[in-house]
């Protein structure tokens, strides 16, 4: 039993309870009780796209058609969608978003929940590009200034991310490498495998929209990248990862103090039909979290239909692992594991019922669902 004070801070859990069935004041659910989740990665500015891109056309065109695209929709109702879809996960118990930023278009949705005492937003605002050397600050500062400005005003978290390790010049991936949170897009695609070996569609993508070879093909992979170009303090969040290897994963663990690894499992399936290391993650111990990616990649920006989604493909991935990682790995991924993600006393975490469970079995039924409590 978990005791909340009037403004939702935790006062106390119970594991042991006397005639719990006739305590005052107490509410009864059927179900699992969780604190409130966190989308550790999520495009909230891409709402309109929902049913825009066909399923699993591959990265490259997945790539083309949002940057085509972008435009299609009027900036006033991409703000919109941006407000529905931030309600939807509120109501649907998600407490906390890592959400990336390319423009402000999301700002108003996140600044209304701010003062609604709503969903808690880390925003990353991220910049790609391939400038001559020269040319890299004034770039970098173009791009990130107006959205931390935009984010000050409105009294917003905001700090700037790369996009990914192989869109970003050599001098304007150093440039954000003292930011207090990155948050990367890291071996999500098949497209990426062979990038540093100058072949697959990416490098021809990112090649091709440079107009020269990239200037970071020296490090030789991703991971080497990552581990030779920021500081080992650094407070990284690591996104999709479907396509990292166990050695990938080792120099990353070994390099890194803050490293989380986060699972968009229904984008990846959506756009290359591919699956998350859930396991290598799981047996390696590392700190993992969940995120649903846009809605120009998925069906919706809910959590549980995420945690179904793994439970469905890898039937041994215990549900209580998958919970954690909804909940507290997220709260850890963004620095807000003090405040967020569990029920402890003096935490804010609120509470949620997830609903559509065997118990015997401890499986997600079809008929799973959250509903916020508090």
């Amino acid at each position: 039993m978990v005791r909340f004070a009037a403004d939702g801070t935790v006062l106390s859990v119970e594991t042991e309870c006397e005639r719990i069935d006739s305590l005052p004041r107490t509410e009864y659910h059927n179900g699992i009780l969780i604190p409130g989740m966190v989308n550790a990665h999520c495009h909230l500015e891409l709402s309109c796209f929902r049913g825009a891109i066909p399923p699993q056309a591959g990265m490259v065109e997945f790539i083309r058609q949002v940057v085509s695209r972008r435009n299609d929709f009027p900036r006033e109702v991409q703000i919109e969608r941006a407000i529905e879809e931030d309600r939807t996960m509120w109501a649907e118990g998600i407490q906390a978003v890592g959400d990336i930023s390319n423009d402000t278009t999301s700002f108003p949705a996140k600044t209304q929940a701010l003062r609604e005492g709503r969903t808690v937003y880390h925003t990353f605002a991220e910049y790609f590009g391939l400038p001559a050397e020269e040319e890299a600050e004034a770039f970098y500062h173009r791009t990130v200034d107006p959205l931390l400005t935009a984010g000050a005003e409105a009294g917003l978290v905001v700090t700037p991310t790369q996009h990914s390790t192989y869109f970003v010049s050599e001098k304007l991936f150093r440039l954000g490498a003292d930011s207090p949170r990155m948050s990367i897009h890291f071996m999500e695609t098949p497209a990426e495998v062979d990038f540093f070996d100058r072949r697959g569609g990416i490098y021809d993508l990112v090649t091709a929209s440079a107009g020269r070879e990239p200037d970071f093909l020296r490090y030789g992979g991703h991971a080497e990248r990552l581990v030779g170009s920021l500081p080992r303090e650094a407070h990284l969040v690591l996104i999709h990862n479907t396509q990292m290897r166990r050695k990938d994963l080792d120099s990353i663990l070994s390099h890194f103090e803050d490293v989380t690894f986060v699972l968009c499992p229904r984008s990846n399936y959506y756009i290359d039909a591919d699956f998350p290391p859930a396991r290598m993650l799981l047996e390696a111990g590392a700190r993992v979290a969940l995120g649903t990616d846009s809605l120009s990649s998925n069906t919706s920006l809910s959590l549980v239909e995420e945690v179904r989604w793994l439970a469905e493909h890898d039937p041994s991935l215990p549900l209580e692992t998958m919970l954690l990682w909804a909940t507290l790995g997220g709260a850890q991924a963004l620095g807000l594991g003090d405040c967020l993600g569990s029920f402890e006393p003096g935490k804010r975490p609120g509470a949620v019922l997830l609903s559509g469970v065997d118990f015997s079995t401890l499986r997600l039924t079809k008929d799973a669902r959250t509903v916020r409590l508090l």
